[in-house]
């Protein structure tokens, strides 16, 4: 009982503290950080810019790669196709695939290119 006589006459209790919330330092913390970010905005514009001028760089030197692969098939078909159009590759095909032979002489009708303007006259 001893003990309880003792408290009662502190009269103080053990508690936390309330503290209080500085304003100032608050501000100033978010002062600062907006400073920063607009200290920064320039930089993140410019690497914005720089990192869209470098992906389309990229994208341009794709296409003209695939310019040059696409001029040089085109080139290999129109050889292709001159060399498939020439008349000796049309003789030779026309004997194997389709079993046509030179007619005979006497089945040869030789048509001027005044006749054929007449035939169409008609």
């Amino acid at each position: 009982m001893a003990r309880f006589a003792a408290d009662s006459v502190r009269r103080w209790r053990n508690s936390p503290l309330h503290r209080e919330v500085d304003g100032r330092s608050a501000r100033w913390v978010w002062k600062v950080v907006l400073g920063l970010a607009l200290a920064l905005a320039p930089f993140a514009v410019y690497l914005v810019q720089n990192m869209s001028f470098v992906e389309t760089s990229y994208a341009l030197e794709d296409l003209r790669s695939q310019e040059a692969r696409l001029q040089e098939a085109e080139r290999r078909y129109r050889i292709e196709r001159a060399v498939l159009e020439g008349l000796p590759a049309v003789e030779a095909r026309s004997g194997k695939e389709l079993g046509l032979t030179r007619p005979p002489a006497g089945h040869v009708v030789v048509v001027a290119p005044a006749e054929l303007g007449r035939a169409a006259a008609r």
